[in-house]
């Protein structure tokens, strides 16, 4: 822990210290008093601690005896570090035994330009900012008067990349595309692109923009990580963006000063200007050689025509380049015609339009005509085939296009063979495509663009989700070349590749008059969002769907992004939010005769009420759901139903007909080669044989699950499987076997952040814990527990997460407290109408008729095993 920081970590061991001595305790006297480690102790009071625990600052607080303000300004001192890190995601960490693994750092800088040229000073006061340790580490790289074009994002790559190594947990960049001529990035959608790039899965990423916030900067916390924005619009873009740990730092391009970031936030400015000319003749030396020393007054006065600009001197060296023949005074001679021309025109930045204009001209007109479309292109990056499609071309030919525009500095390299265009550029672009052609024009090429992604798209899915092709909307092949998808991965590689493209698309097509696109697309692409935990994606299109859906008056549309958007709520927790969603959407199925669409709300509601503990309403929802699959003439989805519908069944004791149902579901699934529910319906016959107490059957069908979930690649399934097999191995009193199940489960679940599976694994870990002797532990991970199940609103967990505290505190000889919480418990099983309620009622008829027995004369009490119900279907 270094000394400059003075964190609040170190005062608090300091002050730990102070009291401990105070009271007249050793080190290990206040460790048994306090039920902790003596090495919590001793790493507490060193600073050593990343984290310390509530729970562990609670019980030392009561240990020392503090009383009235000590106590406060000792708990207060604990959280203030904290602050970063407020969001419930980041408490859960907390209480973990280990923050899970980091993946790889995030390297996201962009290639630094060739021959960068010049900007001493300005390389120099970043460097310094970095060696000062009371300098603010934010800056913000603008220009003058505004001047586009000036190499605001050259100097902030180029100075990334020289110091990417004192930033070891990696450089995260984002063009928040602030003056392009589509809409700019959203400081939520950058947030979640952020935090994908951290390690946060998409069923973590919070929907509100300040917990996004709080989150990234969390996750920023106590790492050397540099962050840059390019081309930010306004203050009010970048801020939520900033990190706020002092390891970090954040560089800021924009045509604006954003005055607002240094006199707030304390940014740093530095006022970018147009090359010196010395420096602007050195470029133009190093992109053309020895022409510019043959004719230095030509050189010189080509600088001046590019007003020192290096984005317009690079575009007019390449051009230069490209025509050695010519004199270069002969080159200089045309710009200074094409300035002429746009001087007439009153252009205010008639230098940089000079030489678009001139460099444009020496191309041919497929050439010029396919850079113009290129710019209607609502994305950030494209490949061959998307530029075919714009401009009706084969891929072959486009990719020599694209070639020749790259060589022209008219686009850049973005990787993989994929192109990116200036914002000038690209402004410039539908200028021309604009004075081209018609508006037609225009239009029949965005059609072609958009028919191809969702032609793609729908053949991308179709290779990596073959069983649920007749669940997608139907999609026409398309006149327009596609990429060749053989195989699962490549369909997979695609999609991810092109994930931000088809956001990009599916908003634009929502805004702009193309609402069928949006529609399919979202109902095309669900799927592969949902499985590979892209929510903020989903959400997204999802959110554009509908509005696509109401403005058309499509209502089977509209039912589908209901469905979606529930889907992804229920993912998140939110099951009351998701079943809202559902109804809306079997409302509408229900107006449109849509029969199948029918079938699959009330499927998903029979989902959502088994999670609320609501057994019998699930098994109505299923029962409905099955006839209308079988009246779609759906025998997956039939087959999916029965299969879910043995969870209730299983839990009303209907076990003969759980039985039965998912040896016909398993049957379907492998006959339609479907191993994502061949995996659930063996997870459910070994959840069933675990209720009969066929304990090796049970192993024997988690072991299959397990194995088929790892084979394909499902995180969710291993973490469920994993924490099944700790059910079965606590059922069999192997409470260390149980308790490492489980705890590999609880890892995987905080990963993925699937809530759901987090909450009903921290209540079997605290069982086994509580049974194996650690009922201080068990403790820690109910309340972590109870806090998911009441941030999630899940009623049932809640109620059930109360009665397992109860069992805590009672057998800790904590009865009062024993009795509130299973009076809690009760209240809401009522609520529910759950048949748990009787069994809470009894504990607190036991309670009040049994007086409280000292903890000194209740040696035996962790035998007592707690009453965990499994009941929720996970």
């Amino acid at each position: 822990m270094s000394g400059e920081e003075a964190t609040p970590l170190v005062a608090f061991g300091q002050m730990l210290r102070r009291h401990r001595r105070a009271y007249g305790l050793s080190q290990e006297e206040l460790a048994e008093r306090a039920a902790v480690s003596v090495r919590a102790i001793c790493d507490l009071e060193r600073g050593r601690t990343t984290r310390p625990r509530p729970q562990t600052v609670r019980l030392i607080a009561a240990a020392l005896n503090l009383q009235g303000s000590q106590r406060d300004d000792f708990v207060r001192l604990s959280r203030r570090w904290r602050e970063h890190a407020s969001l419930a995601h980041a408490d859960r960490r907390a209480s973990q035994s280990g923050r899970p693994e980091a993946g790889p750092a995030p390297r996201q800088l962009p290639a630094t330009v060739s021959h960068f040229t010049g900007r001493t000073a300005e390389l120099d006061a970043l460097d310094a900012m970095l060696r000062d340790a009371d300098q603010t580490r934010t800056v913000v790289i603008s220009a003058l008067a505004g001047t586009a074009g000036v190499g605001k994002t050259a100097l902030a790559v180029h100075w990334a990349h020289r110091v990417a190594d004192q930033f070891p947990d990696g450089q995260l960049y984002l063009n928040l595309r602030g003056y392009d001529p589509n809409e700019p990035v959203s400081p939520a959608g950058a947030l979640a692109g952020f935090l994908d790039a951290l390690g946060v899965a998409g069923h973590q990423v919070p929907d509100d923009l300040d917990d996004r916030a709080r989150l990234y900067r969390s996750r920023l916390a106590g790492r050397r990580t540099l962050v840059v924005l390019d081309n930010a619009r306004d203050a009010e873009q970048v801020r939520p963006l900033l990190p706020g740990d002092p390891g970090c730092a954040a560089i800021v391009t924009s045509r604006d000063s954003l005055a607002g970031l240094a006199a707030r936030d304390g940014a740093l400015r530095l006022d970018l200007d147009v090359l010196a000319a010395t420096e602007a003749i050195g470029l133009l030396r190093s992109l053309i050689g020895p022409r510019a020393d043959e004719d230095p007054a030509a050189a010189a006065e080509l600088a001046r025509l590019c007003a020192r600009l290096p984005l317009a001197l690079r575009i007019a060296a390449e051009l230069a380049a490209a025509r050695p023949e010519a004199p270069l005074a002969a080159l200089v001679a045309e710009l200074a015609a094409d300035r002429l021309d746009g001087l007439d025109a009153g252009e205010d930045r008639a230098e940089m339009r000079a030489v678009f204009s001139w460099s444009v001209r020496q191309l041919p007109d497929d050439v010029t005509a396919a850079f113009a479309l290129i710019g209607l292109h609502p994305g950030e990056a494209l490949d061959a085939y998307a530029a075919a499609a714009l401009a009706g071309t084969t891929p072959a030919l486009a990719g020599r296009v694209l070639g020749r525009l790259r060589r022209a500095s008219l686009l850049q390299a973005a990787g993989n063979d994929r192109y990116g265009m200036h914002d000038l550029l690209r402004a410039y672009a539908r200028e021309l495509a604009a004075a081209r052609g018609t508006g037609g024009g225009r239009r029949q090429a965005l059609t072609r663009l958009f028919g191809y992604y969702l032609a793609a798209a729908a053949t991308a899915m179709d290779a990596a989700f073959p069983a649920e092709a007749h669940n997608r909307p139907a999609v026409a092949p398309g006149t327009v070349a596609l990429p060749e998808m053989p195989s699962e991965p490549s369909a997979r590689a695609w999609l991810d590749r092109e994930r931000a493209n088809l956001v990009a698309v599916a908003v634009y097509c929502a805004g702009q008059g193309w609402p069928e696109h949006a529609t399919s697309l979202a109902g095309t692409l669900f799927r592969y969002l949902i499985n590979g935990s892209h929510l903020p994606e989903a959400s997204t299109i999802c959110e554009q769907a509908l509005l696509a859906a109401r403005e058309r008056g499509d209502l089977a549309a509209e039912a589908g992004a209901l469905n979606g958007l529930g889907s992804i709520r229920s993912m998140k927790g939110h099951f009351h939010d998701a079943a809202g969603h559902f109804q809306g959407a079997l409302r509408c199925y229900r107006r449109c005769g849509d029969r199948a669409g029918e079938a699959r709300a009330l499927y998903n509601l029979g989902r959502i009420e088994y999670r609320l503990g609501s057994h019998r309403a699930a098994a109505s929802y299923y029962g409905e759901s099955i006839a209308a699959f079988e009246n779609a003439g759906d025998p997956l989805g039939m087959a999916s139903a029965l299969c879910d519908l043995a969870g209730p069944e299983t839990e009303l004791g209907a076990l003969d007909e759980a039985s039965e149902h998912l040896r016909l579901a398993l049957q379907v699934f492998r006959d339609h080669r479907d191993h994502v529910r061949e995996a659930e319906a063996l997870e459910r016959t070994g959840t069933l044989s675990l209720h009969r107490g066929e304990l090796t059957e049970a192993s024997r069908f988690h072991e299959q699950s397990l194995a088929l979930y790892r084979r394909i690649g499902h995180p969710t399934g291993v973490a469920t499987e994993l924490s099944n097999l700790g059910e079965v191995s606590l059922r069999r009193d192997d409470y260390l076997q149980a308790i490492s199940y489980l705890r590999r489960a609880l890892r995987l679940f905080c990963q993925i952040g699937d809530q759901h599976g987090e909450t009903m694994t921290r209540r079997s870990l605290a069982g086994a814990l509580h049974r194996a002797g650690q009922s201080t532990a068990a403790r820690t991970h109910l309340e972590t527990a109870l806090r998911l199940a009441t941030s999630t609103g899940n009623t049932y967990q809640q109620a059930g997460t109360h009665f397992d505290l109860g069992e805590n505190y009672r057998s800790a000889g904590q009865c009062e407290q024993a009795r509130d919480h299973w009076k809690q418990a009760l209240a809401l099983y009522t609520e529910l109408g759950a048949p748990e309620a009787d069994q809470a009622r009894n504990r607190i008829r036991e309670a009040l008729a049994v007086p409280q027995v000292p903890r000194s004369a209740r040696r035996d009490s962790f035998s007592e095993p707690i009453v965990a119900s499994t009941a929720d279907g996970s």
